[in-house]
């Protein structure tokens, strides 16, 4: 197995890094697009709060795994990054980010004995589609001009 070389865990690190905190605030602006309950509207602080708080390590786990697939990619071939093609790094983003992102949340509640339901598998892969199609094409980019 080769060592990862120095780009490959800056990628990984960054593309975890903006995923742990892009993720969990993709869920949270989903919520309040759906529509808060009456008695949260007054408290939003409170439920962003509580949206990190439940979100975070399914997002770190999800992270994690994103990072995994795509440093191991650019590692296999130039297809993402050599040249820089933003079409195929947010398809790249947008499928794996929600595969992962669905895979950890369901993970994580059973680990955790919460209730497993679809809405929470849905909202999942949704946040994790959009924040996976934003981070990974800002990401690659700015490595592909750094190199």
């Amino acid at each position: 197995m080769e060592k990862p070389n120095n780009y490959s865990l800056q990628v990984r690190a960054s593309l975890t890094f903006a995923f742990v905190v892009m993720a969990p605030f993709t869920t949270f602006i989903l919520l309040t697009l759906k529509g808060l309950p009456t008695f949260a509207i007054s408290h939003v602080e409170q439920v962003l709060i509580w949206v990190y708080g439940v979100t975070w390590i399914p997002a770190l786990l999800s992270g994690l795994l994103l990072s995994a697939i795509v440093s191991n990619l650019l590692n296999q071939t130039d297809y993402f990054h050599r040249p820089y093609d933003f079409g195929r790094c947010f398809s790249l983003g947008a499928i794996t980010g929600a595969l992962t992102e669905a895979l950890a949340t369901g993970r994580y509640r059973w680990v955790s004995h919460r209730p497993i339901s679809g809405f929470w598998i849905a909202g999942a892969m949704i946040a994790g589609c959009l924040a996976g199609a934003f981070i990974t094409p800002l990401v690659l980019w700015r490595f592909s001009r750094s190199r």
